[in-house]
């Protein structure tokens, strides 16, 4: 059966134990240590905030920061897959400043074959190109590389 994975960028109270183990409590951050070091020491700490009945993912430092979530759909409730977190930094940039998938669906993972990060990536490439004067997007985890929006 082929996964159906939507994106949100809204995500209910319901979600709070999954996404701290997502993306405080990952199995797979020691595989990205450095960049999360460098996104932490550039923008600050993430942290997950209340609003309203609403989850949202903030970053010290970047008061305008935004989250994309990826769920899957399945019988009960849609299941947390993935967080992304971005800010636009400048006119012309956008970073990405913290990403994270379920042991599950990343590289390594026995359903590594629904690239679930190059959707993510693909999703922030379509956000991009609708803001008007970005024309790149950094990437935090892979030592601030910037790639053409």
């Amino acid at each position: 059966m082929k996964s159906r994975i939507g994106f949100s960028s809204v995500l209910g109270s319901e979600y709070l134990e999954d996404l701290e183990r997502l993306l405080f409590f990952n199995p797979q951050q020691k595989r990205a240590l450095n960049g999360i070091h460098h996104s932490i020491s550039e923008y600050g700490v993430p942290s997950i905030a209340l609003d309203g009945s609403k989850l949202r993912v903030r970053v010290e430092h970047l008061p305008d920061s935004q989250t994309i979530y990826a769920l899957e759909d399945q019988d009960a409730r849609p299941a947390l897959v993935g967080v992304m977190v971005f800010s636009r930094i400048d006119s012309s940039t956008i970073a990405l400043l913290h990403i994270a998938v379920t042991e599950e669906f990343s590289r390594f993972g026995a359903r590594a074959d629904a690239m679930l990060v190059a959707k993510f990536l693909e999703q922030l490439r379509r956000i991009a190109r609708g803001l008007k004067g970005v024309k790149a997007i950094s990437l935090k985890y892979a030592s601030g590389l910037t790639v053409p929006v």
